[in-house]
């Protein structure tokens, strides 16, 4: 079976690293780089033997790709998903899906229309921890209550545009790797409030720092709670989670899964099964033309990101969103 031949687009810390990823498999080889940074672009491009294009809407359009990866600021992702979606290629993209909802539902009715292979780089659809997790969740009954809290001393290593609700969007959508995990457990959001204070805010949109809440009604019962604080006085980072059902706790701690009932408190082992990367299941996926899996995964990002933009659009109007 011939390569499959891939596309990245955005060249900076994300965009290295799934190249050096896909540059060492077998059954992909990385032809073209497109970035607005010529130098770093270049660079990534002679390395890995593909060609610069300054471009990114004629990498799109190129016939020699199979598959495009979407590596550059959350504002563009949705944008380029569709303009490569219509050139029929597949795509992996970073998350979030999309800066705007109707946006991402566009790319993923395109997608599967199109029988192409959509995959957000959300890493749960890969792990056995998380399959352990959402397996035991199922054990334990209804849902009553999940909570999550991150709170960081500072900005830490995260890129400065990130720090930009115009492009980025607030911290519970660039932070949307917390929500993805809670939704696929327990499904969508019937309702959502969201609220936040920015110390620094610019006209612009960039701040130092933030403290940001989402608070949701799940469709099949419970209520979901997220916390994020940044740039606060603490010593060193804080992160925590709590599933809380009619059967038992599961929580994390120190890296490890747990569930707490009346009785005992055991750990959550990962499932037996073997480890693949979510990039080395895209390549499969395109080359079995299998879609269904990758399609339920991007049904979920979607569900997503419709907690973290109906939280920022209850910060504008100040009200609790209620979602169809």
């Amino acid at each position: 079976m011939s390569k499959l031949r891939i596309g990245i687009i955005g060249s900076g810390g994300t965009g290295t690293r799934h190249a050096e990823r896909f540059s060492e498999m077998e059954a992909a080889e990385v032809v073209a780089i497109a970035s607005r940074n010529t130098e770093t672009g270049n660079a990534l491009a002679e390395k890995h033997g593909a060609e610069f294009i300054p471009d990114w809407q004629a990498l799109v359009e190129r016939d020699n790709l199979d598959g495009v990866l979407i590596c550059t600021h959350n504002d563009t992702h949705a944008e380029i998903a569709l303009a490569a979606l219509r050139c029929d290629k597949h795509i992996f993209m970073e998350y979030p899906l999309a800066r705007s909802i109707d946006a991402g539902e566009a790319v993923v009715e395109i997608a599967e229309s199109n029988q192409r292979v959509l995959r957000i780089n959300h890493s749960e659809t890969v792990s056995n921890s998380h399959r352990a997790v959402k397996q035991r969740a199922q054990e334990l009954g209804d849902l009553l209550l999940t909570t999550f809290l991150r709170l960081t001393p500072g900005r830490g290593a995260r890129p400065e545009i990130l720090f930009n609700l115009p492009v980025s969007g607030p911290p519970a959508h660039f932070f949307i790797y917390h929500i993805y995990p809670i939704i696929d457990i327990f499904g969508g959001a019937r309702s959502v409030e969201g609220s936040a204070v920015y110390e620094g805010l610019t006209d612009q949109g960039n701040y130092n720092r933030f403290v940001n809440t989402v608070n949701v009604k799940f469709k099949n019962g419970g209520i979901g709670s997220w916390v994020w604080a940044g740039g606060v006085e603490i010593q060193e980072s804080e992160q925590h989670s709590r599933y809380i059902l009619t059967g038992g706790t599961i929580s994390d701690s120190d890296g490890k899964w747990h569930c707490s009932t009346g009785a005992e408190v055991e750990e959550i082992p990962p499932v037996d099964a073997p480890n693949i990367s979510l990039q080395e299941r895209w390549v499969q996926e395109i080359q079995t033309q299998e879609t269904s899996a990758a399609h339920r995964d991007a049904v979920t990002a979607l569900e997503a990101i419709r907690v973290s933009l109906s939280a920022e659009q209850s910060m504008q109007e100040k009200r609790r969103i209620v979602l169809e």
